[in-house]
């Protein structure tokens, strides 16, 4: 889960601070998911997005110095992640549109187009290297990793999406 893919990018003590940051869910509601291993949280009573946003604003100034951490410690690409999730949220609020989940937009994109890419790579014969046999059966093989690999990311996708869409009907 998250833990083992925060070791991979060095910040494995810093998860629920990873978590919260991608998500833009206040500290505390991560930390109680992972304790309780459930998927979705229960904001207190009273909460609402403004409650949110300006707990969200006090650990943001609580663990400044920790972010900065991250930030420095994290692949440049997943800087890029960040920014691309705060700039989603921003067209979200501008239009008005509060239902749609961007990352699992955004994600379902990004799977393509590596697919699209390893696809043109084998056919084009890319990177010798990188594929090992370049035999007619060996790449077809390799194409079919890569589709078998992308069919799995699209399967993983639908299913957090249909959780998550149960889990929203369960709440209410």
């Amino acid at each position: 889960g998250i833990k083992r893919s925060c070791g991979t990018l060095g910040v494995y003590d810093m998860y629920p601070l990873l978590a919260a940051m991608l998500t833009s869910r206040p500290f505390d509601e991560i930390l109680e998911r992972s304790k309780t291993q459930t998927f979705s949280a229960q904001s207190p009573p009273g909460m609402d997005s403004n409650s949110d946003k300006a707990m969200i604003r006090g650990y943001a100034q609580q663990y400044l110095r920790e972010i900065i951490q991250m930030l420095d410690k994290v692949p440049r690409e997943m800087l890029l992640l960040f920014k691309m999730n705060d700039c989603l949220r921003h067209i979200d609020h501008a239009l008005g549109v509060r239902s749609v989940n961007t990352l699992v937009i955004a994600g379902k994109y990004a799977a393509g187009t590596i697919y699209r890419e390893e696809d043109r790579c084998l056919r084009n014969d890319c990177d010798r290297g990188v594929i090992g046999n370049s035999s007619s059966v060996g790449r077809i093989v390799m194409r079919w990793k890569a589709w078998l690999s992308y069919v799995h990311v699209l399967y993983r996708i639908r299913l957090y999406e249909m959780v998550s869409w149960y889990s929203s009907r369960k709440i209410t």
